[in-house]
């Protein structure tokens, strides 16, 4: 059990400046312009975007949640844009490349693959069009990746789901003027994925300007440890009621699950009080970070014209590190 207050003091990578005097961190300036690397990609060769497949990887290694999410998400209109299912999967007629790296920590290196057009300079591949990062990254990897999709000229964007849950939790949150709240992040790496989503917090507070006080509390996925979350705030010193709940790959049981538990916590009655109502707000905002990733990345294709729109099922590609 860990709780982290999340203050607003952003750290970042080391930079240095190119030829061009655009920032950028080594990593990112080696990929682009060192072409005796066998990191470069030439992006000013990339080709047209809209044919190419969409690249996903995973920081956990043995997780194909933002894969699955991505391949059946049915929650917009693929005539209008609008936000309302339509019986037609929202990434029809595209493909997909998903890479399992061997570290769950070589993120950077995760992207770069999918950025390839070879099987590690072996195989003819496939470049991505766009890269989607599952799982909780590294701060210096996100970093360089970040910067990576801002400047490599050839418009292949790199979203992350850990960023894109939390720009989903801000933008629920826009109507409220809750000033303080807690965060419950329900993951089975409660430690790592910790520190990745109040970094993300940082950064997006920062570009958003947010003045609020979030604190996060982590446990494992299960309704033992949403219990335990709930009881450490009735304890706290701190009572900044719970307002988000953040679950990877959540489903509706698992919802209806959490919903019914927190019911029962502020149904309870003892010494004359209800102990529990003052910790748990009455709307309660679940967020799962693959979905708000996958919408991310329709909504990215669709507005930079780049979604392939071909009349045919589906392909993914699999690929595996060494």
């Amino acid at each position: 059990m860990a709780v982290l207050l999340v203050s607003l003091l952003l750290s970042g990578c080391e930079l240095r400046k190119d030829n061009n005097d655009v920032v950028l961190p080594d990593a990112v300036r080696t990929v682009m312009y060192d072409t005796a690397s066998v990191n470069f990609i030439d992006f000013s060769n990339y080709g047209e975007l809209r044919s190419l497949p969409i690249g996903i990887f995973d920081a956990d290694s043995t997780s194909m949640t933002l894969l699955e999410t991505c391949t059946g998400m049915d929650i917009f209109d693929n005539i209008t844009g609008a936000r309302k299912s339509d019986g037609i999967l929202d990434f029809a007629g595209e493909y997909f490349q998903y890479y399992t790296a061997q570290s769950d920590d070589d993120c950077f290196n995760s992207a770069l693959f999918l950025m390839k057009d070879r099987y590690w300079d072996s195989f003819q591949k496939e470049r991505s069009k766009i890269v989607v990062a599952g799982g909780a990254l590294s701060s210096e990897g996100l970093d360089d990746l970040t910067s990576l999709s801002e400047h490599n000229g050839a418009g292949v964007k790199v979203i992350s789901a850990v960023e894109a849950g939390i720009r989903a939790m801000f933008d629920s949150l826009s109507n409220d003027n809750i000033a303080s709240f807690t965060v419950a992040l329900l993951s089975d790496s409660s430690s790592n994925d910790r520190l990745a989503y109040a970094e993300a917090i940082r950064k997006i507070s920062a570009e958003e300007g947010n003045t609020r006080s979030i604190s996060i509390i982590s446990n494992t996925c299960s309704m033992e440890g949403l219990s335990q979350i709930v009881e450490e705030l009735k304890n706290a010193s701190s009572k900044a009621p719970l307002k988000v709940i953040i679950v990877d790959g959540l489903d509706e049981e698992f919802e209806t699950g959490c919903s019914s538990l927190l019911d029962k916590y502020r149904s309870s009655f003892g010494n004359g009080t209800y102990p529990y109502r003052s910790i748990l707000d009455d709307d309660i905002t679940f967020i799962n970070p693959s979905l708000s990733a996958a919408v991310e990345c329709y909504t990215t294709l669709r507005h930079d014209k780049n979604l392939a729109l071909r009349a045919e099922r589906q392909k993914v590609s699999y690929f595996y590190g060494f």
